[in-house]
């Protein structure tokens, strides 16, 4: 398997991406984070692995101005640009190795949802850089709304690496069909909890994705709000 399977991964889906299921909440999910942590329209967000921009662009939608929108694929940006012009917003979509952010205390608050980089990465050293720049990339006090795999769900893992393998079907440009191998980094809350104090946050909440329940057994993904101490 290609340890960056998630570069063709991702810039083989390109717009299909809005095709998915776990897509179709975003109004939801974006007044949940409105109403608990992103109330003022003038913060400055920073979207990590945006995509196409649906989270992004909701917000700007909604009165945002500030707003950022990072991914590592070319054919995500380009997708998250068309369908911010057809809705008439402004939002500031780049090409970026989230990795690699070029902030320095410029973020009121950072958002990497869905998948959209963290666990997605070869290692746990590649996961962690991710962190150090949105750490990097924040104010002091900021907010880093990040949702993960959990590790205790209905799928099989590799218990030595705690990393979940599988193949997706891809339809390529040309129609074709494509099977890519992928492997995600799955993780329980008290893990990740204590890799984001060892790298300067503060944890406010874990629960199941946007909402304040508790983290339930085979709940694909939680949720782990954070603050830069």
């Amino acid at each position: 398997m290609n340890p960056q399977w998630y570069r063709e991964f991702f810039e083989e889906m390109g717009i299909e991406y809005e095709d998915y299921p776990f897509t179709k909440n975003t109004e939801n999910e974006v007044k949940w984070m409105i109403k608990e942590y992103l109330r003022d329209p003038a913060m400055k967000i920073l979207d990590v692995g945006c995509g196409t921009g649906r989270h992004a662009i909701s917000l700007a939608t909604k009165g945002y101005r500030n707003i950022t929108g990072i991914d590592l694929s070319l054919s995500m940006i380009k997708a998250a640009k068309e369908v911010a012009k057809r809705k008439n917003v402004q939002v500031d979509f780049r090409v970026c190795d989230a990795r690699e952010l070029p902030f320095i205390n410029e973020f009121d608050a950072v958002l990497c949802l869905c998948e959209g980089a963290f666990g997605l990465l070869e290692n746990d050293n590649e996961n962690y850089k991710v962190l150090k720049a949105v750490h990097r990339s924040l104010r002091k006090h900021g907010i880093f709304i990040l949702t993960t795999l959990n590790l205790f769900r209905d799928d099989k893992f590799d218990p030595m690496t705690c990393r979940f393998e599988f193949e997706e079907e891809m339809t390529q440009k040309d129609g074709q069909k494509k099977k890519i191998k992928c492997s995600d980094r799955s993780y329980t809350f008290p893990e990740l909890k204590w890799v984001l104090e060892q790298h300067g946050f503060e944890v406010l909440l874990g629960a199941n994705p946007f909402s304040k329940k508790k983290i339930s057994y085979g709940s694909i993904e939680f949720m782990i709000v954070s603050e830069k101490s």
